[in-house]
């Protein structure tokens, strides 16, 4: 006997199942099986399992790839709006720190420009003989013969014929007498001036009578006899002829000139307090780069692009300033004095931007690494 629900086979004495008590049927036998397919009813249908392909001891079953659900478009119209304004938040944060970077730099350029260490050096490093004459503050050079592109040389040589004294002479008396180093304090002495109002001595051909009779011996040295006092008596009455040159360089017709707007701006921009400031503020938008993009390679991405460019920039300017690029189409006299500016000035500016430069690169590289990890 069988159990037509649950299948369980009972002897023939049995009449119901013990286990859910159906009515128990006659067990129907073949001669090779013993067959239940037609006496247990099928409950329900199933699907067959797909074809096994068999590899080895493992049964693969083929199947379908399982696709991404599609994100809603909505959501990447919010995603896309965010990108786009985290990429010009970003741009706006770089360019304001390249501004910061450059407004830095030239303030340092400035400061170091009035710095009494580097006027000296730039006392020393100008060739005051081959200044043109026509443009020489303190050479009238009235009444003498002298030629329109002569060098303050050509010109002290014309005005000193009867002397003895050859251009080689001049050249020799000027570079081993004081004059440089008064050049350079007076020099100072306005420099600091620009710097913190301190106004410096007035310039009058007194003092550069002086000078000349500091000299004297030097002079004599250098011709093989002494000047006679009619010499030097006409060097003092061209020396007291530049005396309107040396009214309209006063420190006051100085300040009237440029304004004291002008002037109180000048100081305030080479200050060291707004210098650190700058600085600050540069480095102060790293900060705002990170609460746009929350992310160190993004971060380090634009703020890198943004010091390398500063450094390049600081670079590129010092080097057109030093061949005299930006220079072409001045006058000579100004050439002149800014080649010699530019010389004492650059290898600071140069060491600036070599260091910007060196920092962008290394914050590109920086981010670039952290990038290829993240998708690795």
């Amino acid at each position: 006997m069988i159990c037509p629900n649950c299948g369980k086979e009972y002897n023939e004495k049995m009449t119901c199942c013990i286990s859910c008590g159906a009515e128990l049927v006659p067990l129907v036998m073949d001669e090779e099986q013993t067959a239940f397919a037609d006496i247990i009813p099928r409950t329900e249908e199933t699907e067959p399992l797909p074809e096994a392909v068999f590899g080895g001891f493992v049964r693969d079953i083929p199947h379908e790839p399982v696709q991404a659900a599609k994100e809603p478009p909505k959501e990447r119209e919010r995603r896309s709006g965010r990108g786009f304004f985290c990429a010009a938040g970003s741009f706006i944060a770089a360019a304001c720190m390249f501004s910061f970077i450059i407004l830095g730099a030239a303030s340092a350029a400035l400061r170091l420009a009035t710095d009494s260490g580097k006027i000296a050096e730039f006392a020393e490093r100008l060739d005051v003989m081959s200044l043109p004459a026509a443009q020489t503050v303190m050479l009238t050079a009235e009444g003498y013969e002298i030629a329109p592109d002569a060098t303050l040389q050509d010109a002290i040589y014309v005005m000193s014929q009867g002397t003895g004294l050859s251009r080689e002479d001049i050249k020799t008396i000027y570079e081993n007498s004081t004059a440089d180093s008064f050049l350079a304090d007076r020099l100072t002495e306005y420099a600091e001036f620009l710097r913190n109002g301190e106004l410096p001595p007035k310039l009058t051909a007194e003092n550069l009578k002086a000078v000349f009779s500091e000299n004297l011996g030097l002079i004599d040295k250098t011709m093989g006899m002494p000047l006679s006092q009619h010499d030097i008596d006409l060097a003092f009455a061209e020396l007291e002829r530049a005396e309107p040159v040396l009214e309209a360089i006063a420190p006051s017709n100085i300040e009237q000139a440029i304004g004291g707007t002008g002037l109180t701006l000048l100081r305030l921009v080479s200050s060291v307090p707004v210098i650190a400031a700058e600085a600050v503020l540069a480095i102060a938008m790293l900060a705002v780069l990170w609460a746009i993009n929350r992310r160190t390679a993004r971060v380090l991405g634009w703020g890198g692009s943004a010091v390398l460019a500063g450094g390049s920039a600081i670079l590129l300017t010092s080097f057109f300033c030093s061949v005299q690029v930006f220079f072409a189409d001045c006058d000579r006299f100004f050439r002149d004095i800014a080649k010699a500016v530019t010389d004492v000035i650059a290898p600071d500016m140069y060491l600036i931007g070599g260091a910007l430069a060196v920092m962008g690169t290394v914050m590109l590289i920086w981010a670039a690494t952290l990038r290829r990890s993240r998708s690795a």
